[in-house]
């Protein structure tokens, strides 16, 4: 795995949707959570959305497996998504960020993102096998 392994395939096709999914885990939660106002959303998303995106590349969630294999593109999610929220939780045990590195919170976050992000990449897939993408 190189971190220059970047398929514009899989960008086009996944990113979007990966970022959305995120956005929307953030977003049920501090809803949930009644917490919900746009500094503590941007304060609560922020260090996810770093965490994905320093993670990818080394994970390889864009690389060209992603694009050529349904099983890799999902388990490509899942493995970025562990090691994004890992970074998520430490960026939040930090003063920058509202709320703190809880094991709970990580497990939870770490199921439910990476059930969303499968459900929307899966979808991403049917979309691109039904327009010959």
């Amino acid at each position: 795995m190189k971190l220059t392994d970047v398929d514009e395939r899989a960008v086009t096709r996944f990113l979007p949707g990966d970022v959305l999914a995120i956005l929307a885990l953030v977003l049920v939660g501090t809803v949930q959570h009644g917490t919900l106002n746009p500094q503590h959303y941007a304060g609560v998303l922020l260090p996810f959305l770093v965490g994905w995106l320093a993670a990818a590349p080394l994970v390889g969630a864009y690389s060209s497996r992603a694009a050529e294999s349904s099983r890799a593109a999902l388990l490509l999610a899942a493995g970025t998504w562990l090691l994004g929220d890992l970074v998520g939780q430490l960026l939040r045990n930090t003063s920058l960020f509202p709320g703190n590195a809880d094991p709970t919170f990580f497990l939870v976050m770490f199921l439910v993102g990476a059930l969303l992000l499968s459900v929307v990449r899966f979808g991403s897939l049917v979309v691109a096998d039904l327009v010959g993408n």
